[in-house]
């Protein structure tokens, strides 16, 4: 009997050892994959905590255009150094969109300059003239880059599509003219005045003619000048005592497709927690609270999955109300 009782608490033992094993080995394979995915994690929140002028978004080799300032035009931009980056502090939301697309369409980065020229990035910006928006199209240009409007929208004023139709166009305007100095002029005076400028200069014997070649008018001069200063700041922001403000390395909003589901602007306000002024300026091609499903909502990344998740919600309590208040159906 107590022969039978040592065998039986050996093979007790010898149980929970294989299965203390088991548990081991189980816990050693999946150590490595989540040792990565921790890792990973910490590698992405560093890279988030980096301001976005310290990445590749903007690093020194985005910077191509080589500009050899006047003492004129550094002067210009020593005077607007401040300005500069108050409107990027300002209107920090859209700058990584911004530097991302040009990354990604390989356009030097000192024609981020150009949208804070026109505007300082505000998407609400109106001239005299009639130009709108962040990129002061006038309407019929916006019109020919798609930028199109309905009862409660308009792209002229959306940062992000007014954007992306810049984006086109500066391309448009480098495969017609092949000089980035030259662009900047036609996006001033209009590419009709810019060629017809080139032509002069050409028929004057000057085969490939540069900005100094070209007979434009006063304030298309000015422009590129302050074109220039406004591309060293970026460039070179201690050279005129200022530096440029810290801002997210990563999106600043997620695209929610609301499909009717909420309405407005500050009803996405309410269920989200965030602060409506924000909303209204990642939604700025709204002109009003309105909100039209065909362009769906541009949400705070921070706030945009307690939003998805409240849309979720109201989804199941509107299911099982329905449910809940359905006509009886009896079956004979």
């Amino acid at each position: 009997m107590i022969r039978k009782t040592l065998y039986l608490c050996m093979a007790v033992v010898a149980t929970a050892l294989l299965s203390l094993n088991a548990c081991t080995s189980s816990t050693e394979a999946k150590t490595p994959e989540l040792s990565r995915t921790v890792h990973d994690a910490e590698l992405q929140r560093a890279h988030e905590k980096k301001s976005v002028w310290e990445t590749e978004l903007a690093e020194p080799s985005r910077f191509t255009l080589e500009f050899k300032l006047t003492q004129q035009e550094q002067q210009l931009a020593k005077k607007f150094a401040r300005t500069i980056t108050h409107n990027l502090k300002r209107n920090d939301v859209y700058v990584h969109y911004l530097l991302t697309k040009l990354k990604e369409h390989n356009i030097p980065l000192e024609l981020a300059a150009i949208p804070l020229l026109e505007s300082g990035l505000n998407p609400y910006a109106q001239s005299p003239s009639g130009a709108k928006g962040p990129w002061q199209y006038i309407r019929s240009t916006g019109k020919s880059l798609g930028l199109h409007r309905t009862e409660n929208y308009d792209g002229i004023y959306d940062f992000f599509a007014s954007t992306d139709a810049g984006i086109k166009y500066l391309e448009k305007l480098y495969a017609d003219l092949g000089d980035w100095e030259l662009v900047a002029v036609a996006y001033n005076q209009g590419e009709y005045g810019t060629r017809k400028a080139i032509k002069a200069a050409q028929a004057r014997g000057i085969a490939d003619p540069k900005i100094d070649d070209l007979k434009i008018s006063a304030y298309a001069r000015s422009y590129v000048m302050r074109f220039k200063a406004y591309a060293d700041v970026l460039k070179n922001p201690t050279k005129y005592g200022v530096s440029l403000p810290k801002i997210a390395n990563r999106p600043a909003f997620k695209r929610i497709e609301v499909a009717g589901k909420i309405t407005s602007l500050k009803e996405a306000a309410l269920l989200s927690g965030a602060h409506i002024d924000t909303i209204k300026k990642l939604n700025s091609g709204y002109t009003g609270d309105k909100i039209d499903s065909a362009h769906g909502l541009n949400m705070p990344i921070e706030h945009a999955d307690t939003l998805e998740k409240a849309i979720s919600s109201k989804d199941s309590v509107a299911s099982n109300s329905k449910l809940q208040t359905s006509p009886l159906v009896l079956v004979k």
